[in-house]
């Protein structure tokens, strides 16, 4: 069965987003699995899998917006700003308050320089950071910007854990968070618990647990299983509304990858700008791929940039 498209998976905690591809690979009997953003092994919540042509949409998807409900332990730290790392510091002293812990929480919404974890996947100079610090090398990672869109914090019955609801932009570590709110609160910090409840168009509430999944392919077969894909028509239609409807020359130049000038489309260029995303049908009415508006010396055209079939 030829599938192409995305599944919205529900990773559960314990598992790496690797586990999760081949998991897919064998479910669904497909060689070609990716993903769209990695989630840290304790971390459960919603994995974009892309199957088929679709993982060629990986990129695109991995920049979307984010959504977190994550646990926030204050008292202590550790190397990999969770409690699954080795812990380096704990505190004794009174803890915060929850009007002092959500005052400060607030205090990180808006575009923040966030320095990363050590223990990460980050390249640099070839290498993953987590690699340069389990051989025990100093290395000091390179703030990035990130944007928080919103942070609300909830209490707990625990003494010192908060919930933090959390929307991100990508690149955004939620251990990184955690961690710069104990700091700011002098009392440290750590990620106890984190569950992506949103990955752009993907949510939660409408995710699979694997168990859910092979439960599905044993009740209902494959052709069953093959009907929870979203396709990537449909992934592509979140991702922008516009589009243009190509004859049968011009259909076959953007098929090759050219550019197709808007001006020989009868289009008026004003109402397009650079960067817009657009999807690019052919004559049958059939998506084939997203095109991006650039500008060119000879004007203003649409690029095929990400074909989806």
């Amino acid at each position: 069965m030829n599938i192409n498209g995305a599944l919205n998976l529900n990773k559960p905690g314990g598992k790496t987003s690797h586990d999760m591809v081949c998991f897919a690979r064998r479910l669904f009997s497909v060689k070609k699995a990716g993903h769209a953003g990695t989630l840290d092994p304790m971390a459960t919540g919603v994995l974009p899998v892309l199957i088929g042509s679709a993982t060629k949409l990986s990129d695109l998807l991995s920049g979307n917006g984010k959504e977190y409900r994550a646990v926030l332990r204050l008292g202590m730290t550790a190397d990999t700003m969770d409690v699954t790392g080795n812990i380096t510091g704990g505190y004794s002293l009174p803890l915060p308050d929850f009007e002092e812990v959500k005052e400060v929480a607030g205090s990180f919404t808006g575009e923040i320089l966030q320095i990363p974890p050590v223990y990460s996947a980050i390249k640099l100079k070839g290498r993953k950071l987590y690699e340069y610090a389990r051989e025990g090398i100093e290395i000091t990672p390179e703030p990035r910007r990130v944007n928080i869109y919103s942070l609300t914090c909830e209490e707990t019955d625990n003494p010192g854990d908060y919930i933090l609801n959390i929307e991100c932009s990508k690149g955004t570590y939620i251990r990184s968070l955690c961690h710069d709110i104990g700091v700011r609160l002098k009392c440290g910090g750590v990620m106890a618990g984190l569950e992506r409840t949103r990955a752009g168009s993907f949510d939660i509430k409408e995710s699979f647990t694997p168990e859910i999944l092979e439960k599905y392919k044993t009740e209902r077969g494959e052709e069953g299983l093959a009907s929870l894909i979203i396709p990537c028509e449909d992934i592509l239609k979140n991702i922008t509304s516009k589009k243009i409807i190509l004859d049968g020359f011009y259909s076959r130049l953007a098929k090759n990858g050219a550019e197709i000038y808007l001006r020989k489309l009868k289009l008026n260029a004003g109402d397009f700008e650079p960067g817009d995303k657009i999807l690019t049908y052919d004559y049958n009415n059939i998506l084939f791929a997203l095109g991006e508006i650039r500008d060119y010396p000879d004007g203003r055209a649409c690029k095929p940039v990400i074909f989806a079939r």
